[in-house]
């Protein structure tokens, strides 16, 4: 993307600066209203755009990024038969992989470290599927919480990592724990044109659920089977390396002396039975009590389950607010410290971060580094916890890591109509990272005005303790470029499109299931689904109908049902606070002035061209 971005920048650079476009006349709305001026910019005529683009070569040398291509696939039938397109996705996935084996250590920081030292205990996570298979199951456990094992002989599902607490000096061994990688909220999945399902680093899981998870562990403390009889049986028949794999044996062994005791040591499995159990129920308590009495409105369904998603505001509040903050004075203390309202957000791709300005939906993490060890703050819930070596490992993996290709068809004669369509309706805004206010995105607010001046405070103070090496210029940022200041101009920002047909669903809260339902709002579906793999390539996104549902009627659907699962699909309703699906649909501020929904043509063409980004 890079290359190619580079090569044709200054082709379009004419056309962009004197186009009509959505984001420029917002941006310049209120001034020129000040000045009492109109923008009387001259429009651009498509057709005359598509004439000048016709030649093979010029988009074989395009979509190529300035590589070589074979001479055979330089032909008009190659560019519209999907020859043309298979070679260079093919290209582009050997970039990818060249990428990941150059950059290992950042790839497997990226998939197999923590992000925290805290987490699980690693002995109770991995007895539960003997001591509760209904729950722990491979297939049970990825049904209630999106987590899956690419392999059933794994120990642990894609994306969970065994970690463990800096020890003090003389002080006793502690037990290993598991916590989750980048990998486990960015990574997508396809299933692609052989009918294989492909792993997509950086991507964003649709139905990964961190709430789902802890929801699961809460259930299996209430258990009746959650005792240390029970644990212990299943324990002692574990032989060596089954535990935690044949590289951890004497961490295993530790473990075991630690549950069942030695002749030296009292047996402290049932203690730490206890406290884990009454350290989910603490957390779940406070947050029940802060974020679901207050941002929720007692609505506690996003606090159990949010697959794909997760509340920033609020796992800002619980993670960077003291508890005593809070507590000191409830009434006040959730009023200047939680969002009035649910700010439910859709996991991000992570890919191509040199090219990004700013970080999170609302743009309001700045600097590279910071940005990335507050997700790990998010997950570790305390500065202290965040894995900063892993962040700085990370951080550095992702900045120029490449979007995955499409791996379907693509009619690169099509596309080329439709880049001249997306250089009138889309570029200005995506390929110049605008911010725009909340009033004229028109999307669901929450996101955006969650964050409290009183929380951005604490949220600062415990970004620049997560960032540990006080040498290094990014943890010495001014405040501003920790935590951007929105709160008094909240919006959201028009994100690059590089990969944009890896992402779906659309909008910030994931609300909207393919490019065409963003590019023809009318007719966005009150549900749909999740976690089907298959892909849509008309519309663009992945397969969204419901099986077997009365999509056609969805007034018949109840809208007292929460997000639900069915099977390992999750129905997606926009009915639940926070997870509507309006907005972006103002076709002369985000569409060029092209009304998609009458003219098929270029709708069709544009989709063609956004699956090449």
């Amino acid at each position: 993307m890079v290359t190619r971005n580079e090569t044709w920048t200054s082709r379009i650079a004419l056309i962009a600066a004197i186009m009509i476009s959505g984001c420029t006349n917002t941006i310049k709305q209120d001034k020129d209203t000040e000045d009492g001026a109109r923008d009387e910019s001259p429009t651009i005529s498509t057709d005359n755009i598509l004439s000048a683009r016709s030649d093979v070569d010029e988009l074989a040398k395009y979509y190529g990024q300035g590589q070589d291509i074979p001479a055979e696939l330089k032909t008009e039938a190659a560019l519209r038969n999907g020859q043309l397109w298979n070679y260079l996705s093919r290209m582009r996935d050997d970039q990818l992989q060249d990428y990941i084996e150059q950059n290992k250590a950042g790839y497997d920081a990226f998939t197999k470290n923590p992000v925290a030292f805290n987490g699980t205990p690693a002995v109770i996570l991995r007895l539960l599927p003997e001591v509760m298979p209904e729950l722990f199951s491979d297939a049970a456990f990825e049904e209630a919480t999106g987590y899956f094992k690419l392999d059933s002989k794994d120990l642990l599902p894609w994306g969970f990592a065994f970690t463990k607490a800096p020890a003090a000096p003389g002080a006793a061994p502690s037990p290993l724990l598991v916590n989750v990688s980048c990998a486990a909220c960015h990574t997508g999945r396809v299933k692609d044109a052989n009918g294989q399902v492909k792993l997509l680093v950086g991507a964003p899981s649709t139905v990964g659920d961190i709430n789902g998870f802890r929801t699961v562990l809460g259930r299996a403390v209430q258990n009746p089977n959650y005792t240390v009889e029970k644990f212990t049986a299943a324990l002692m028949a574990k032989k060596d390396g089954e535990l935690y794999g044949p590289d951890r044996i004497t961490e295993e062994r530790i473990d075991k002396a630690i549950f069942l005791g030695t002749a030296q040591s009292p047996a402290l499995g049932a203690t730490l039975l206890q406290q884990f159990k009454d350290g989910l129920q603490k957390r779940g308590a406070y947050a029940a009590q802060t974020a679901g009495a207050f941002s929720l409105k007692g609505d506690l369904r996003l606090l159990q389950n949010s697959p794909g998603h997760i509340d920033f505001p609020i796992a800002v509040s619980l993670a960077a607010v003291p508890a005593t903050e809070v507590l000191a004075d409830p009434a006040a203390g959730l009023q200047k410290f939680f969002p009035k309202a649910s700010g439910i957000g859709d996991i991000m791709s992570v890919w191509g971060q040199d090219k990004r300005i700013f970080a999170q939906w609302d743009g309001n993490l700045k600097n590279k580094l910071t940005r990335n060890l507050g997700a790990e703050l998010g997950i570790a819930g305390d500065p202290r916890a965040v894995n900063f070596p892993n962040g700085l490992a990370t951080t550095a993996f992702v900045d120029k890591l490449p979007a995955p290709a499409y791996p379907f068809k693509v009619d690169l004669r099509k596309a080329s109509e439709g880049r001249a369509v997306y250089e009138q309706a889309c570029l200005s805004c995506h390929e110049n990272e605008t911010f725009m206010p909340v009033a004229a995105i028109g999307t669901e607010p929450g996101r955006a005005t969650g964050l409290t001046k009183d929380t951005r405070l604490f949220l600062i103070t415990a970004l620049k303790a997560a960032c540990q090496d006080k040498a290094l210029p990014d943890c010495n940022v001014p405040d501003d470029e920790v935590v951007v200041p929105r709160v008094d101009n909240p919006g959201y920002v028009s994100v690059p499109l590089n990969g944009i047909w890896a992402r779906a669903p659309y909008l910030h809260n994931g609300s909207v299931p393919t490019l065409y339902h963003l590019l023809v709002a009318e007719e966005r579906p009150t549900e749909f689904q999740l976690n089907d793999f298959s892909y849509d390539e008309k519309w663009v996104g992945f397969q969204w109908k419901i099986k077997g549902d009365e999509y056609d009627n969805p007034e018949q659907n109840n809208p007292g049902q929460s997000q639900t699962r069915m099977g390992h699909v999750v129905r997606y309703d926009t009915r639940i606070p926070g997870y509507g699906n309006a907005g972006h649909a103002d076709i002369k501020v985000f569409n060029g002035g092209i009304d998609f929904r009458k003219d098929r043509k270029k709708l069709d063409a544009l989709l063609e061209y956004l699956k090449t980004l």
